[in-house]
């Protein structure tokens, strides 16, 4: 059974859609933001106020990549890994008995 040349180009256009999404979600990973963008777009799961607290007094929090005026941008990747990492309690603090 032999496809039509309209089933061809429905089937080439989704395999160029499909490339063109996941590059674009690479490059979203690479591109620097603030931190109510990063809430927004990027770590809805992750409080706006608790990224700036972090950013504040987490030493582990990333260095920022840039600044737009007086905001300090990010690069998504970093965040996005310091938001998997997540914060853990200090040694001794947690009560085991």
């Amino acid at each position: 059974m032999d496809a039509s040349p309209f089933v061809l180009v429905l089937l080439a256009h989704r395999s160029a859609s499909a490339v063109w999404a996941a590059a674009s979600l690479a490059d979203a990973d690479d591109e620097a933001v603030g931190l109510r963008q990063a809430h927004e777009h990027h770590l809805p799961e992750t409080g706006f106020a608790a990224l700036r607290y972090a950013r504040a007094n987490d030493p582990t929090f990333p260095v920022p990549a840039g600044k737009r005026g007086a905001e300090l941008l990010y690069q998504v990747v970093d965040l996005k890994r310091w938001a998997r990492n997540g914060r853990r309690a200090a040694v001794g603090t947690t009560d085991l008995s």
